[in-house]
């Protein structure tokens, strides 16, 4: 069967400029604030490890200082072994966070809402309400283990929480990267629901686990799932992406495809659909050879999106953001592309000739020629700053503190967990309601 392929892009925007909507170009955005968490609270366990890894920022209010934002599954490590991870403290739970920017440049925790199972169940691994960032066995091969090397239990809860948005009810929705997986928690941080693709064997028990993303889903790389998430104005559509390419056929095909796979779905009804599934094709990435990563997206307007492309460098070499259009490209969904079976798989369809529409692609923001010097930015949220003008903030995930695991010791990677905002010149963006 012969297999459609993806349109080229359109050529991307001058560095660090925006077009506006007349084509002339605006002045290059202006680093204004920089908040840093001082002084982070301990994790305790004897591990000397301290609170870190947040993974998104989702507005609190109108305020532009106050902000949600989720940690990641807690301080961890590359193993020996590829199909294993160490766990520096594995019964830490993820939480979610009311976090302030205050003005002597300090970052303040208002409120910590720790992630719980279902109402009425015990989380099997700490034998009480408060889940793990341990994997669940059935939507990852990752294998965890302690700093000794032994194997530790699997937590059918257990998440890798990255995206974070905040419902208009005032509960939450939690994306994860161990597989492709969206989670649903009260306001006070209970599960409540699951979103996994057809045909998973996943169950949490307690909570309802909705099997509605396309099978194909199912092949991510190892903890590389789902990780951006945004939702509509009205709080009634949600948009999920993938951190990188699946794994669609095999391993090596994640690492160079250029294919993203971005969801919307409809939460404004009793239960959850998903209503559109498109392709992104991200910018070419021999300089890190495989090494990007989407970790945060934000909505600009219906089916407009701002997505990152970034790479893991401290400071960043590699991070950029872009107003990703997808009101003309292939809504992909029920098609040839969501089965497995489908040869070449989407992923392998080179992106130079005639078939599928990818989204429209227009540089926004390029993190290192406007000077960043930060990195690993896991958290972008945007607001209107008047005069068509808008201000960016962006979060990095400093992984607790930590850059690995040798010798029976932490190897710190000393970076802090900090918020820096930039202003944007009128006609870099546009929203939408």
């Amino acid at each position: 069967m012969r297999i459609s392929r993806l349109l080229p892009l359109a050529a991307a925007a001058a560095v660090a400029l925006a077009p506006t909507a007349a084509g002339a170009a605006t002045a290059a955005p202006v680093h204004d604030g920089t908040w840093t968490y001082r002084d982070p609270a301990p994790l305790g366990g004897g591990t000397g490890l301290s609170l870190g890894g947040f993974s998104d920022l989702f507005p609190a209010d109108d305020s532009g200082n106050v902000f949600w934002t989720v940690t990641d599954r807690g301080p961890n490590a590359d193993a020996p072994a590829d199909t294993d991870k160490i766990f520096l403290k594995p019964d830490y739970t993820p939480q979610i966070m009311k976090i302030k920017l205050r003005k002597d440049g300090s970052v303040d925790i208002l409120k910590q809402i720790p992630l719980q199972v279902p109402q009425g169940r015990r989380d099997p691994v700490t034998g009480t309400r408060f889940l793990t960032g341990l994997p669940p066995a059935a939507l990852t091969a990752e294998r965890p283990v302690d700093t000794a090397g032994n194997v530790l239990p699997n937590d059918p809860y257990g998440l890798d929480s990255e995206g974070l948005v905040r419902a208009h009810d005032g509960s939450f929705w939690v994306s994860s990267e161990y597989g492709s997986s969206i989670l649903h928690f009260s306001a006070r941080g209970v599960l409540q629901s699951v979103l996994v693709p057809a045909g998973s064997a996943f169950e949490a028990p307690g909570a309802e686990v909705l099997k509605i993303l396309p099978a194909v889903e199912a092949r991510q790389k190892n903890n590389k799932g789902l990780e951006g998430l945004t939702v509509s104005a009205d709080g009634r559509t949600l948009y999920a992406a993938q951190q990188t390419a699946l794994a669609n056929p095999d391993s090596k095909t994640a690492k160079k495809s250029r294919v993203q796979r971005i969801f919307r779905i409809d939460i404004g009804h009793r239960t959850p659909a998903v209503t559109g599934e498109f392709a992104n094709v991200r910018e070419a990435d021999s300089a890190t050879d495989g090494g990007w990563s989407t970790s945060a997206i934000t909505w600009l307007g219906p089916d407009r999106l701002l997505v990152e492309e970034r790479d893991a460098n401290r400071p960043t070499a590699f991070t950029k953001l872009f107003e990703v259009d997808l009101r003309g490209a292939t809504d992909l969904l029920g098609g040839v592309w969501d089965d497995p079976a489908t040869t070449p798989s989407l992923e392998l369809a080179p992106a130079d000739t005639d078939g599928v529409v990818p989204g429209a692609k227009r540089l926004v923001f390029d993190a290192a020629a406007a000077g960043l010097a930060n990195g690993k930015v896991e958290g972008v949220a945007l607001r209107p700053a008047g005069h068509g003008a808008a201000e960016l903030f962006l979060v990095n995930d400093n992984d607790f503190g930590v850059d690995g695991y040798a010798n029976g010791a932490v190897v710190p990677n000393n970076a802090a967990t900090r918020v820096d905002r930039y202003t944007l010149p009128a006609g870099t963006v546009s929203f939408g309601r």
